[in-house]
């Protein structure tokens, strides 16, 4: 699944308050699995005066702890936030196929006050999806059979017909009768991301006749 972050930087404070320090380049944000997380550099390193002592938070959600952080002294300042929680939306989208989830997060240089230099950012996700189709091909007697099934395409998918059970050889050609073990394997690069589901199996009988197989 490929992961696309889009960043617009949608308002700029201002007031009397100076603060020497300020976002330095663009914010790094980072599309997990089940998170978003947002890094900012700032200008000021720890070992000079005035270091990030103010806040990054969720816009309009500062009250709630799980939404704000406050680690100050850093020169880089960042927050994690979970699809399930602090307001993060998640839309999903038909053209392209996939998942758009969206947060504003704020960035404010002063513990207490607004300043010119607070930044806000409208931070987006997009999370591909793509449909592909895999097959294989076992012959049973005089009959052909093909079996299909759809998966998320980022891993690497393959379907086996095996001989009795899931540790026997693979089946090429088989009778009447004999008992054969459908596997499905997937590898794949991230964990806890991607599954697959096994649906709308067909026998094809050779002739352009198909038939549905029903579940048990």
């Amino acid at each position: 699944m490929f992961r696309v972050a889009l960043i617009v930087s949608l308002v700029g404070f201002s007031t009397a308050i100076p603060v020497d320090n300020g976002v330095e380049g663009e914010p790094e944000i980072e599309c997990g699995p089940t998170s978003v997380t947002v890094n900012f550099n700032t200008r000021r390193v720890v070992s000079l005066p005035n270091p990030f002592e103010g806040h990054v938070y969720v816009k309009g959600l500062f009250d709630h702890e799980e939404c704000r952080n406050n680690e100050g002294g850093r020169q880089v300042a960042g927050i994690e936030l979970p699809f399930d929680s602090c307001n993060v939306a998640r839309t999903r989208s038909l053209n392209p196929r996939g998942v758009f989830v969206t947060t504003t997060v704020v960035v404010s240089f002063h513990p207490q006050f607004v300043t010119k230099v607070d930044r806000a950012y409208r931070v987006q996700c997009f999370y591909m999806e793509a449909d592909k189709t895999v097959s294989t091909q076992i012959e049973v007697s005089d009959l052909t059979t093909a079996f299909q099934t759809q998966i998320v395409p980022m891993p690497i998918c393959k379907y086996e017909i095996l001989n009795g059970g899931p540790t026997g050889e693979p089946v090429q050609f088989a009778t009447i009768g004999q008992p054969v073990y459908h596997k499905w394997t997937c590898d794949s690069e991230t964990q806890d991301t991607f599954c697959a589901v096994v649906h709308s199996c067909t026998v094809d009988d050779g002739n352009g006749d198909t038939v549905q197989v029903k579940r048990h």
